[in-house]
C-alpha cells in the first residue's frame, strides 16, 4: 500500500465527505498553552547570519558558512512555514506547526544527501530565535523519525482498489505506522486532530451507505457518532440543525395560510427579539425584490412582444429597461437571470 494509494483513498474520502455536506469537519483551535514561536524570513535570516560559527556553535555539524539547499530559490523572500514552539515550562510543543516547520526544510532538500546541510540550517534558525539547545536536539531527533516514517510510507506496496473497506484499511495502516515511527506523542501532535476528523467522517459515511439500515436506524447511529465530536463543533451543528428546522416550519406555516403574527411568535420563541427583527427585515427586502422583479418581467414581456422591432433594437430596449430599473449587484443578478431564461428557452 503506497503513499500514492493512501492519498487516493483519502482523496476519495474527502470528496465523499464534501458531497455529504459534513460541514462540521472544522479545524481545531490553537493550543491553550503559553508558547514562544520561531518563525522568520528565510532570506533575511541568511543575510543577517552569513557565518555559522555564532548561530550553530552547539552543532556538531557546524561549518564556516550556512550551506545552500537545492530549492532555496523557491522560497526567496517568504516566511518560513510552521514554527518551533516552547511552552511555559520550556518543553517542546508537539503540534502541526512543528510538522510544517520540518516539512518546509524537507521541501528544500530533495534527497537524503542534503540532510546534513538541512540540519545545519534548521539549527541555525532555531538558535537565532532563542530555542534552547536541548530543544533543538529534540527537534532534530524528531526530524530523523519523521524522515524514516516518510520513507517507509513511500515504500508500501501499491494496491489499486479504492472501495470503502480499503479506505478503512489505509487509515488503520497509516495510523499504526505513524505511531511506530514517531511514537504516540509526536504522532498525536502531528496528526491527531485530522485523524479524528477523518475517522468520524469514515464512520458517518459507513452508516449512510449501509443499505441494511432503516432511516431511523441511520439517524440513531449518526447521532451516536456525533457524540464524539468536539463540543464546539457539536453545538454548532445542533444550532444549524435547529435553524434549518425552524425555517422549514416557517415555510410550512405560510403554505398552510398562517398569519405573519403566528410566524413572528415562532421566531421569537426560537431566536429572540433581535434576530427576529433582522429576519423580518430580510423578509421585507425579499418581498420588495420580488415585486420589482415581477414588474421587470412584465415590462420585458411587453418589449419582447412588440411588433416591428428589429432584433438589435429589441436587445437595446431590454438593456435600457434593465439599467433603468436596477443598479450594481441587482443589475448583474437580473442579467444572469435573463441569460438563464434565454438558455432554457
Amino acid at each position: 500500500m503506497s503513499k500514492r494509494y493512501i492519498a487516493v483513498c483519502f482523496g476519495v474520502l474527502l470528496f465523499t465527505v464534501s458531497c455529504a455536506g459534513l460541514f462540521f469537519l472544522l479545524a481545531d483551535g490553537e493550543l491553550g498553552k503559553a508558547v514562544r514561536t520561531v518563525s522568520v524570513n528565510q532570506n533575511a535570516f541568511i543575510a543577517n547570519h552569513p557565518e555559522s560559527a555564532a548561530s550553530v556553535r552547539n552543532s556538531p555539524d557546524q561549518t564556516q558558512e550556512l550551506p545552500a539547499l537545492p530549492r532555496d530559490e523557491r522560497v526567496a523572500d517568504i516566511q518560513i512555514d510552521g514554527a518551533v514552539r516552547v511552552d511555559m515550562n520550556g518543553n517542546l510543543v508537539l503540534d502541526r506547526q512543528l510538522r510544517r516547520f520540518l516539512d518546509f526544510f524537507i521541501g528544500l532538500a530533495p534527497g537524503r544527501e542534503y540532510e546534513p546541510a538541512m540540519k545545519i540550517r534548521m539549527r541555525a534558525v532555531m538558535a537565532a530565535n532563542g530555542v534552547p539547545g536541548a530543544v533543538q536536539a529534540e527537534v532534530l531527533d524528531i526530524l530523523d523519525q519523521y524522515l524514516a516514517y516518510r520513507d517507509a510510507s513511500g515504500q508500501m506496496e501499491l494496491q489499486a482498489a479504492t472501495d470503502s473497506a480499503d479506505i478503512f484499511a489505509a487509515f488503520d495502516t497509516v495510523y499504526r505506522m505513524r505511531r511506530t515511527y514517531l511514537g504516540p506523542d509526536v504522532a498525536e501532535g502531528f496528526y491527531g486532530a485530522e485523524e479524528r476528523r477523518l475517522r468520524l467522517a469514515l464512520d458517518r459515511q459507513s452508516v449512510m451507505s449501509d443499505d441494511s439500515l432503516s432511516e431511523a436506524e441511520k439517524h440513531r447511529a449518526l447521532a451516536q457518532i456525533d457524540q464524539n465530536l468536539p463540543e464546539h463543533v457539536r453545538k454548532s451543528k445542533e444550532t444549524s440543525k435547529a435553524v434549518v428546522e425552524t425555517v422549514q416550519r416557517v415555510q410550512g406555516m405560510r403554505q398552510s395560510g398562517a398569519s405573519e403574527a403566528e410566524v413572528r411568535a415562532l421566531r421569537l420563541q426560537q431566536y429572540g427579539a433581535e434576530a427576529t427583527a433582522r429576519l423580518e427585515e430580510v423578509d421585507r427586502e425579499r418581498q420588495q425584490w420580488q415585486r420589482r422583479l415581477s414588474d421587470y418581467q412584465r415590462r420585458k414581456q411587453a418589449v419582447m412582444q412588440s411588433e416591428g422591432l428589429a432584433p438589435g433594437d429589441r436587445s437595446d430596449a431590454l438593456r435600457t429597461l434593465r439599467e433603468s430599473m436596477f443598479k450594481g449587484h441587482e443589475l448583474r443578478r437580473v442579467r444572469a437571470l435573463d441569460k438563464i431564461a434565454e438558455t432554457a428557452g
